[in-house]
């Protein structure tokens, strides 16, 4: 049996990183990239209008504010999802 790493574990060794934890990794960067640029060029005032509130407000305020409330929801949905699954998925047998 050959005992010299395959060109993956060297890859990986080498930096830490696989070639798709990179990929990922650029993949993001670029995204928050585009998303700071994207709220730089929203800059003005518009007039926003909730049930009986009004007010007037920065539309990146505005923008960041709906990506909070959504990373907030998203995330509680996840645990919900991931906490109902963990309670459906049969325990493992104890040997003590």
């Amino acid at each position: 049996m050959d005992n010299t790493p395959s060109h993956i574990d060297q890859n990986q060794s080498q930096t830490g990183m696989t070639t798709w934890q990179k990929v990922r990794l650029g993949a993001i960067a670029t995204l928050v990239v585009l998303w700071i640029i994207f709220l730089l060029q929203n800059t003005e005032q518009t007039q926003v209008s909730f049930l009986w509130f009004t007010f007037a407000t920065s539309r990146i305020l505005l923008l960041l504010g709906t990506l909070v409330v959504g990373a907030i929801f998203g995330a509680l949905l996840t645990y919900r999802l991931c906490a109902k699954n963990r309670k459906s998925r049969p325990k493992p047998p104890s040997f003590s």
